[in-house]
């Protein structure tokens, strides 16, 4: 708990910080001082000097001097002056702690989506982007809600303890008792809130649940209405909403459980002190100030332990995000150094290279050693599972190999030059990805300072120019995930963005598999206008682009079985 608690504190501006504890501290003490204020204006009430005698030394003294001085006017007004000037603090404590809280949701949001950004292809392929995507969105605002708790707690700790300090000012006997009684009460709660740790925990793995039902179930709308599955679909759905909605129930019975203990124990320790405070005979204008001081100490104790159990119920969050942060370190690649890695003149190699995938037992790659020669076409071909996706990747330095190296015209590729040699390759996948935003928003994805000119001859160069007739030109929305166009369509517009960065090798990984021959034809002319100058790979099984080739590699279970030149 307390690690968590200086983790999150120490992620903040030490400035505000500083300033947020200050006013904790100065909103605090103006209410227990002015609590303490009651004590000189009842004794004036009751009858001034004449009941001096029963008060404490301080009050005692202080009595003469306000009947001289200001007298109960005077106190009045300095009375709410005090309040007046709390519910300033009060409310400027409210503003400052939202600030802070919503700036510390920000920053740990960026950090992690910065770090999965920065994070290795090969780590990331092994992750769950459900899990991810929950710590992302969800798991992060509870973060921002346990910042709240942590403040409750501290808040209402730094209430309570000035409360107690004007109880021992008052008398110290009956604040001891009350002192007591009350930390006997929180330290009654210690295994709620042991409790409220594991739940916390299952209410985050049954969001987990959900958001990965939810994810699927979106992204395969398609293939549930295809066979007919709606109704199973939206069962399993609701039994993940069920089991969510029953651990956060669990976890409010719990709470609101608590919260009636506590306040049926606050009731017995306050009836304890007012009925010791009575029998020691205090002077009415203590013993009332005393009632109201401990009546006051009720309510903070319930939010005491309230900001506990909700502490330990939110500190699985930010132990989970914690966790992903520190994967996501380990797997952070080294920054990019574009500047180091020349345009390639005679040739693009794997030397020796081999790939074992943490969830197989046997390589996905054994020795691969593979030339592509500047200004040519490799057709990649093979059965499924023989490694030619891992050789497409290792060229495009989407990961380092296990052993061996990626070359570009005999020197070696590590460190940044590895993955600034990124910059100059581009993908075109079986499916591609279209952004919910226009054609020219797509293309500009890519290269954002492209003009119109630039965008006109990459969508001609891609035999895109079908978007240059429609209504709306470049400014056509293409719908989620580019829907509203056909699927050659939708490879036209890919491959057009990808060639706008002009790329020194361009990998087609099967991406005219799932193509009709009208628009398999039109992606091959494209690939036929653009080889000068320019290195392609292909993974394709058959098709116009394998026969344009100039060579023709087969892979075999991880290791090169022939080449041929066409």
């Amino acid at each position: 708990m307390i690690h968590a608690a200086i983790t999150l504190l120490r992620s903040l501006p030490p400035g505000r910080l500083a300033m947020l504890f200050a006013l904790m501290l100065a909103a605090a003490l103006s209410e227990g001082v002015g609590l303490l204020m009651l004590v000189p204006m009842l004794s004036l009430l009751s009858g001034g000097e004449s009941v001096a005698a029963g008060l404490p030394g301080w009050a005692a003294g202080l009595v003469p001097a306000m009947a001289d001085g200001p007298g109960i006017a005077g106190l009045l007004g300095i009375f709410v002056a005090l309040v007046a000037a709390r519910a300033v603090l009060t409310f400027r404590l409210g503003v400052l702690q939202m600030q802070i809280q919503h700036r510390l949701v920000d920053e740990w949001r960026m950090r992690i989506l910065d770090g999965l950004l920065a994070a290795g292809w090969r780590r990331l392929a092994q992750m769950r982007q459900a899990a991810n995507a929950s710590v992302l969105i969800t798991q992060v605002d509870n973060i921002g809600d346990g910042f709240g708790r942590l403040l409750l707690l501290v808040t209402s700790a730094v209430t309570l303890a000035v409360i107690w300090a004007a109880a021992i000012a008052l008398s110290p006997l009956v604040a001891l008792i009350a002192a007591l009684g009350g930390l006997a009460v929180l330290a009654l709660f210690a295994r709620l809130r042991r409790h409220a740790h594991a739940m916390g925990t299952h209410v985050i793995d049954q969001y987990e649940t959900l958001q990965g039902e939810a994810q699927e179930t979106l992204g395969a709308l398609r293939l549930i209405k295809t066979h007919g599955r709606e109704n199973s679909v939206s069962g399993r759905f609701a039994q993940a909403v069920r089991r969510l909605r029953q651990a956060q129930i669990a976890f409010l019975s719990s709470s609101t459980g608590s919260r009636a203990a506590l306040q049926s124990g606050g009731a017995l320790v306050l009836a304890l002190v007012v009925w010791t405070a009575w029998s020691r005979g205090l002077a009415l204008a203590v013993l009332l100030p005393l009632v109201v001081l401990f009546a006051r100490s009720v309510p903070l104790l319930n939010s005491l332990q309230a900001g506990l159990q909700q502490w330990a119920h939110v500190l699985p969050a930010i132990q989970r995000a914690e966790t992903l942060l520190a994967q996501l370190a380990d797997a952070r690649e080294p920054e990019a150094e574009p500047s180091m890695v020349a345009r390639p003149e005679r040739e693009i190699a794997l030397h020796n290279v081999s790939l074992v995938h943490a969830d197989r037992g046997v390589p996905a790659l054994d020795d691969v050693s593979l030339v592509l020669p500047v200004g040519t076409m490799t057709a990649l071909v093979g059965p499924s599972g023989a490694g030619k996706t891992s050789v497409a990747d290792l060229f495009g330095a989407l990961f380092a190999p296990d052993s061996g190296t990626l070359s570009i015209d005999g020197g070696a590729l590590t460190g940044g030059a590895l993955t600034g040699w990124r910059r100059q390759v581009a993908y075109l996948h079986q499916e591609p990805v279209l952004f919910h935003m226009t054609i020219r928003d797509n293309l500009l994805w890519a290269v954002p300072e492209a003009d119109d000119a630039a965008l006109e001859a990459a969508l001609r160069a891609a035999s895109a120019e079908f978007v240059l007739s429609l209504p709306g030109g470049m400014d056509t929305m293409v719908g989620d995930a580019g829907r509203r166009l056909s699927g050659g369509e939708r490879q036209r517009i890919a491959l057009a963005r990808a060639l706008l960065s002009d790329p020194a090798l361009l990998i087609l990984d099967e991406a005219t598999s799932a193509l009709d021959t009208g628009n398999e034809a039109a992606i091959a002319r494209a690939v036929a206008g653009m080889r000068e100058g320019r290195t392609i790979l292909v993974i394709s099984h058959r098709g116009a682009l394998t026969d344009m080739a100039d060579r023709i590699v087969t892979l075999c279970e991880g290791r090169v079985e022939s080449v041929s030149e066409c």
